[in-house]
């Protein structure tokens, strides 16, 4: 795709995506399948369309518009049938409520700067910059490569969050325009991971392993999710992997919230998660996070 990519966000002056304030572009696209993921728009590589049930004024328009029947339309409810969206936009544009949008838009290197711009005032004020996420940037490779090439060659510090799924020559190269690395680590047993993921973590960890030795500046990001990672076999994975190190990386833990479920029905699908798990108690990390600290490891609940 070369200069252009495909963005489903642009999220400025945000705090938790690496150190100051920060704009966060996240691309779409992602080669795992998490269980608990939060961000449903950023899976698949092209757009999307999005509903807004409050906004829906039930006229029926979008159904006139919509030959293969993606959209089931009567007085008390409006649904998508994602196996029958085309994601062509014409119900987007003749939906005379705004309840329908679509997710998801090809942008240039220079449109995704344009709007990084705007904040290099509070980047200069507080050691921030643009993170990429997602999604997974490296989904998108060839785009990450030349945002991250351009940012640099106007001195913006950049981070970006990634599950590390790729060949170690494609993280190699980004590594001289990467300030921080944000590492999601969904877990330590490839048994587990495969089953919350839908992928292995043989490649994940091994690459995570060479950056750490090589002293690479990143931060391992743990999503802790109550029943399905939040388990004593996770945390023994990490007492065993992450103090073998000389110098160990810092670890955030994320808390899993439930903002994420409303957003699986919006674009037409299911949440994959149960909606009866519960949002992650801090305190309940706690004993998480004393375990790494006791084994010298530095730590961060977000």
């Amino acid at each position: 795709m070369g200069n252009d990519g495909w963005v489903f966000n642009i999220q400025r002056f945000s705090l938790h995506d690496g150190p100051g304030i920060r704009t966060t572009v996240f691309v779409k696209g992602c080669p795992l399948s998490c269980v608990w993921c939060h961000n449903p728009e950023g899976l698949v590589s092209t757009p999307q369309v999005r509903l807004t049930t409050n906004l829906c004024v039930h006229c029926g328009r979008c159904v006139a518009v919509c030959a293969p029947g993606g959209h089931a339309v009567d007085a008390e409810a409006h649904t998508l049938r994602l196996e029958d969206c085309t994601r062509c936009g014409a119900c987007v544009t003749a939906c005379p409520a705004g309840a329908l949008e679509m997710v998801g838009r090809s942008m240039s290197v220079e449109d995704v700067l344009a709007v990084v711009r705007r904040d290099i005032p509070f980047y200069d004020t507080s050691g921030g910059g643009m993170t990429i996420s997602g999604g997974e940037p490296l989904a998108q490779f060839d785009f990450t490569h030349a945002l991250l090439t351009a940012a640099k060659a106007e001195g913006l510090r950049t981070a970006m969050e990634s599950a590390l799924l790729t060949p170690w020559e494609r993280l190699q190269a980004l590594a001289p325009l990467l300030d921080t690395w944000l590492v999601d680590l969904k877990h330590t047993d490839d048994a587990r991971h495969r089953t919350l993921t839908g992928v292995p973590n043989t490649l994940i960890l091994a690459n995570l392993r060479r950056m750490i030795e090589a002293g690479w500046p990143l931060t391992v990001r743990i999503p802790w999710v109550p029943t399905l990672n939040a388990e004593p076999a996770f945390l023994d994975g990490l007492l065993s992997f992450l103090p073998a190190f000389p110098t160990p990386p810092p670890v955030e833990f994320m808390p899993y919230h439930r903002l994420g479920l409303s957003k699986w029905p919006a674009l037409g699908g299911t949440s994959r998660i149960d909606a009866e798990i519960p949002a992650a108690d801090r305190a309940e990390i706690e004993p998480w996070a004393a375990c790494l600290r006791e084994a010298g490891i530095t730590v961060k609940i977000g």
